[in-house]
């Protein structure tokens, strides 16, 4: 018997552990979207190089912020402490859409400050975003189907 009591409590561990993992990965997000609103409400439909950001001294705090805050999600992601297919679910697209926005001010920033992997774990998790959406395209919450925050 404590074969199979010592594989329930490990059962119902990991089950615990998966949740919990799922809830940091929205309460995460949720802070970042909640925080950077009024950024993002900036941005939109924009595709923003280095010199535009750097010229002015608010959006480029703002950009510089936002983007450090997605490698955190993304090191998360990657590192297995937050949950990738509750990401991908829940912002897979507007994660996409903003990088594809800052892609040539990120990829600019790495030249200017010689730094080649900035932002380097971001591009990856959306790369590995895009890729799944190409092979599971029934899984993607489209503009119909999505839940829209207040």
């Amino acid at each position: 018997m404590r074969g199979v009591e010592c594989y329930t409590a490990d059962k119902i561990a990991r089950a615990d552990h998966d949740r919990q993992k799922k809830q940091s990965t929205i309460e995460f997000y949720n802070s970042i979207s909640l925080e950077s609103q009024m950024l993002l409400d900036d941005i939109e439909s924009k595709a923003w190089n280095y010199t535009s950001i750097q010229s002015n001294k608010a959006l480029r705090k703002s950009i510089i912020r936002y983007l450090s805050r997605l490698e955190r999600l993304a090191v998360g992601v990657s590192s297995d402490v937050y949950d990738f297919d509750i990401l991908n679910l829940m912002s897979g697209r507007n994660l996409s859409k903003k990088y594809i926005q800052l892609q040539n001010y990120i990829e600019e920033a790495r030249v200017a400050k010689k730094a080649p992997m900035l932002y380097m774990v971001f591009e990856l998790l959306i790369k590995r975003i895009d890729e799944y959406r190409k092979i599971h395209p029934k899984q993607i919450v489209d503009k119909k189907t999505r839940v829209k925050q207040p």
